[in-house]
């Protein structure tokens, strides 16, 4: 009798896990390295979709290489250093081309100085990214 009440509870305990969104669905994105001049950066000239199910919150953040050499062992040592971020919200496949057909570009930081920089992406659901960042 309390081997079936056993399974009873860990067949309703399985089924609820299966309606439950898997943690795997996170969208999650890390760039190359950009070679930017100072001024201001922004994110743009392509396509951002939500291609999830719901409405969704994508977050862009933008660090800055700060590398330095120890002439001693002539190696390098570098930072990532953060330099600010956006949010861009959007409903179920619902799509903004910034930078794109007179579309605003969307600004991420201004006062910047020339370097390496490289961005994330990261979001709770499901998203289509073709743009990047540029000054």
């Amino acid at each position: 009798m309390l081997k079936r009440r056993i399974f009873s509870v860990l067949m309703i305990f399985a089924l609820l896990l299966a309606f439950v969104p898997s943690a795997s669905a996170a969208f999650s994105y890390t760039s190359t390295t950009y070679t930017l001049s100072g001024g201001t950066i922004y994110f743009g000239n392509g396509v951002i979709v939500n291609t999830g199910q719901y409405y969704d919150t994508l977050t862009i953040n933008v660090y800055r290489k700060d590398c330095s050499t120890t002439k001693a062992a002539s190696a390098s040592s570098c930072t990532d250093v953060w330099i600010g971020s956006k949010t861009v919200s959007l409903s179920s496949q619902q799509y903004i081309y910034p930078g794109v057909s007179g579309a605003p570009l969307i600004p991420i930081a201004t006062g910047t100085s020339a370097g390496q920089y490289f961005y994330t992406l990261s979001a709770p659901g499901s998203w289509h990214v073709m743009a990047g960042i540029h000054n």
